[in-house]
């Protein structure tokens, strides 16, 4: 059986919850093009687009944007990218292949549950963990050493590093697990002291808020740790088990996983 793009962005997880100020949206190609093969990623890099390509995709799914802003995703609204060499060189290479590009952030956010968070757990393999699931985070009962915790994240993600706080040797008993930029403390906060949460492992967020927090805590021989894994490393689960899905429904289609690659040295 042939389906074309916009057959397959339809029956994605959370597409029929998008409201009228959705970021989901198709940034490039047309949605008609019969799919020949699908992508999947965090983030459509340049790298990551040449990929799709040599594996013979024409659709790729994207959770975040690809033009380096989350509202501003197409050209005619970024005034720059009329003279800048990197704008203009991924869209060169994007109209040359013929790509259709969807960004899929919202509805696989929004589907229940949240499929960015299921995956990330899925990932850790720490589902059975899981006490407690809400639009926004999760809360799961782990009662392990934090330092048994950090390196279990980096052995099942794959990543070297990881910044954190606390007491290596303390017993964490009670952790929610926020992914993305959802690491703020008008969203955090509020959780701690109801749920009695020990630990806080979240992707990004502003760094004067959490991290200060957790800083007093500790000054006060509260305990509370905090695990910031980044952006991509806490969201490109979700992508992959998206990916696993797409696989079992489109048996025809070949699907591509491109994980999520750190960008980041340490100096």
């Amino acid at each position: 059986m042939k389906y074309k793009a916009h057959d397959i962005i339809k029956s994605l997880p959370g597409i029929h919850l998008l409201t009228n100020d959705t970021v989901d949206t198709y940034l490039y190609g047309n949605r008609d093009i019969q799919v020949k093969g699908i992508a999947v990623t965090f983030l459509a890099t340049l790298e990551q687009c040449k990929e799709a390509v040599q594996n013979n995709c024409n659709l790729i799914i994207t959770h975040e944007g690809i033009w380096y802003s989350h509202k501003d995703q197409h050209l005619d609204t970024i005034p720059q990218s009329a003279f800048d060499p990197v704008y203009q060189g991924k869209h060169q290479f994007i109209n040359m292949h013929n790509l259709c590009i969807y960004r899929y952030h919202d509805g696989i956010h929004r589907a229940l549950p949240d499929m960015i968070t299921a995956g990330l757990i899925k990932e850790l393999h720490w589902t059975q963990h899981e006490i407690s699931q809400k639009p926004a985070y999760s809360i799961l009962e782990l009662n392990m050493p934090l330092k048994t915790i950090l390196q279990h994240i980096k052995q099942q993600l794959g990543i070297s590093f990881i910044r954190y706080m606390g007491d290596l040797d303390r017993i964490i008993h009670k952790v929610i697990i926020a992914v993305g930029y959802r690491g703020s403390g008008q969203l955090i906060l509020p959780v701690l002291a109801q749920e009695q949460i020990d630990a806080i492992i979240y992707g990004e967020g502003p760094e004067w808020e959490i991290p200060e927090y957790c800083r007093d805590a500790l000054h006060l021989g509260q305990h509370r740790a905090l695990i910031i894994l980044g952006h991509g490393a806490s969201e490109s689960p979700g992508m992959r088990l998206l990916t696993h899905e797409l696989q079992v429904q489109y048996k025809n289609v070949p699907v591509y996983y491109l994980p999520f690659k750190n960008q980041f040295m340490i100096g």
